[in-house]
């Protein structure tokens, strides 16, 4: 027994000797306040490039939407503000569906020049609504006189009757007296040539209607 107790004692002697040697590696640092210091710079560098960064970011996101701006309003101008045309009143006269001639106000440009011309072309562009295309060869004037000249071919010379073809006549002559002071009379003549139709026959120089 007494062998065996002397070789534990020297085991647990050789286990001290080990563990006091380890200890001896181990160092123990003391707490260094530069080093912490250091640490904090460090970091506070590092916030600082952070939040740099962050406000490039948001002076590129101004600059951006400065230049989207810009473009919108290049591609989105102003609107224009367009007057509405100053009109004024023109007396004529047309033929109801009943062959009957009665008096209708139409609208022309306010700076418009009141001719023969112009007024065949308004009543003829009415009675086109009412389904009478009227075909005009030419509108000349002589002295007091507008000389009417149809075409052959087409309304009041053919496609009416009579009542209607009579009506057509009327309602051009009246407009033409009612708004040129100076012309009092109207002559009707087809492609240059007297007016002779189905219904109705007048000299080459035959007035229609006087004032």
């Amino acid at each position: 027994m007494k062998p065996l107790g002397k070789i534990l004692l020297l085991i647990s002697i050789l286990a001290c000797a080990i563990i006091l040697s380890s200890c001896k590696n181990v160092k123990f640092g003391k707490y260094d306040p530069a080093k912490d210091s250091d640490n904090t710079k460090n970091t506070g560098s590092k916030a600082e490039v952070t939040l740099a960064n962050d406000n490039s970011k948001e002076d590129n996101a101004a600059l951006v939407n400065s230049i989207n701006e810009d473009e919108d309003d290049k591609d989105d101008p102003t609107p224009t503000v367009i007057k509405p045309v100053e009109n004024k009143e023109l007396l004529i006269y047309t033929v109801n569906s009943e062959a009957v001639i009665e008096p209708v106000t139409a609208l022309i440009p306010k700076d418009t020049v009141i001719d023969p011309r112009l007024i065949v072309d308004t009543v003829v562009e009415n009675m086109a609504d009412m389904s009478y295309n009227i075909g005009i060869d030419s509108v000349t004037t002589d002295k007091d006189i507008v000389i009417v000249s149809f075409l052959k071919d087409k309304p009041p010379l053919v496609d009416v009757g009579a009542s209607y073809e009579l009506a057509i006549l009327d309602a051009i002559a009246q407009s033409l007296i009612d708004n040129l002071d100076d012309y009092s009379k109207v002559i009707y003549r087809v492609e240059g040539e007297a007016y002779i139709s189905g219904h109705v026959q007048l000299g080459y120089d035959e007035v229609y209607m006087l004032d």
